[in-house]
């Protein structure tokens, strides 16, 4: 599991989890990092132990189940003269002369009891020998000691995700090795590198964090500053060194997106702190700009109808808000797996909805209260000004 390095220092450790402070301009010397700021512009921000996690470019690993693997096969002399044949005759032909060529083959294991995560780390482990014992008598397992290694180009693993998505897995070494590989984990939580946390755009992965070595107490000093008009943002050794770079700034805009979800919404902040006290197993976090919820046709969230209320607003003055309601919302979304002894896993997903204030610009004349209470509870960041619209909780069965 991916921990930080030793570089920290902070608060009093207070328990709960937190993500980054509010910025500072500072006055610190900087001449070990190679790099010039641009006057006036460096700025600080204290980090958390998960913070550092999210941003740190380095590479993680995580657990998948390996169920089974594709194997492809070399191209016979026959398959091999009909391509040399093909490239004289046009593309439609040349699709013809080479249809017969052998597909790969995918074997599955038909041995995939689930355990589910339990509290009870003995009954767990006990069900595990049983699941293991089972394992001889798989299909799979008695097929790959009769494959011609000869007649094998390479071979794939597959394996299975949370929520039952498949992906690759390279294997290392040559065919003899990645069979033995197979035979030997097969049915079996394996260990896949991954390049870094943030797997894609808005998108981290969670299970290479350790929240049981996380301390609310530690702090990272996080840097931004303009290089020759550009930004640049590195996180700081104790010896004022950049101990890694960040290369994209959005990156600090979604930390601080997440320290106001986790602030404003008790659900969020409870669903993290499930998984700080080994309650629960997170998975992904997920900042979404495309959610597909339409407020024209629900009610309205209990933040305006508070105001509402409180304001005595009409019925046709509350309409005045909906169209607002669509535009410029960003979720921020926590998927996490309870621990329990029922027997089944479940997949629990939190999600904070954010509003940016530019989308209520038509307020400030039409419902100037209105306006002025939803702002109360906005923040400002380098994201922009956004305050917690709705929050929604799902579950659903592995």
């Amino acid at each position: 599991m991916a921990t930080p390095k030793q570089n920290r220092t902070g608060p009093a450790d207070a328990g709960n989890i937190w993500i980054i402070s509010e910025c500072r301009n500072v006055n610190v010397d900087l001449s070990g990092i190679g790099t010039i700021p641009d006057e006036r512009t460096l700025k600080e921000y204290k980090i958390s132990d998960l913070a550092y996690y999210l941003l740190d470019p380095d590479p993680i690993e995580i657990k998948k189940r390996l169920i089974g693997c594709e194997i492809h096969y070399r191209k016979s002399r026959l398959t091999r003269i009909k391509e040399a044949i093909g490239k004289i005759f046009p593309p439609r032909l040349r699709r013809l002369i080479n249809s017969n060529n052998l597909p790969p083959d995918v074997l599955i294991s038909n041995c995939q009891l689930k355990i589910p995560s339990m509290k009870d780390s003995d009954l767990e482990a006990h069900l595990n020998k049983i699941y293991q014992l089972l394992r001889s008598y798989d299909t799979v397992t008695k097929r790959l000691p009769l494959l011609n290694h000869q007649e094998i180009a390479h071979i794939v693993g597959i394996c299975e995700d949370v929520g039952g998505n498949l992906s690759y897995l390279k294997l290392r070494g040559a065919n003899e090795e990645k069979i033995k590989y197979l035979a030997n984990f097969l049915s079996t939580d394996v260990g896949v590198v991954l390049r870094k946390a943030h797997i894609a755009d808005g998108l981290f992965e969670l299970r290479g964090f350790d929240f049981g070595s996380y301390k609310a107490g530690n702090a990272y000093r996080l840097i931004w500053f303009l290089n020759d008009g550009k930004p640049k943002l590195g996180v700081l050794n104790r010896e004022g060194k950049i101990d890694y770079w960040i290369d994209d700034d959005q990156l600090l805009k979604y930390m601080q997106l997440l320290e106001h979800s986790i602030k404003a919404n008790p659900q969020l902040s409870h669903a993290f702190n499930l998984c700080r006290t080994g309650q629960a197993k997170a998975i992904k976090l997920f900042f979404n700009k495309k959610l597909e919820i339409d407020y024209s046709k629900t009610h309205f969230p209990k933040v305006y109808r508070d105001v509402f209320n409180a304001h005595n607003v009409e019925s046709k003055q509350r309409n005045l808000v909906m169209p607002s309601l669509n535009y410029l919302l960003i979720g921020v979304s926590l998927n996490y797996v309870p621990l329990s002894d029922s027997g089944e896993d479940r997949i629990c997903t939190h999600i904070s909805v954010l509003h940016d204030l530019r989308a209520l610009e038509s307020l400030k004349n039409n419902l100037p209260q209105v306006y002025s209470e939803i702002s109360k509870g906005a923040f400002t960041s380098e994201a922009g000004r956004f305050y917690l619209l709705d929050s929604i909780e799902d579950h659903s069965h592995v």
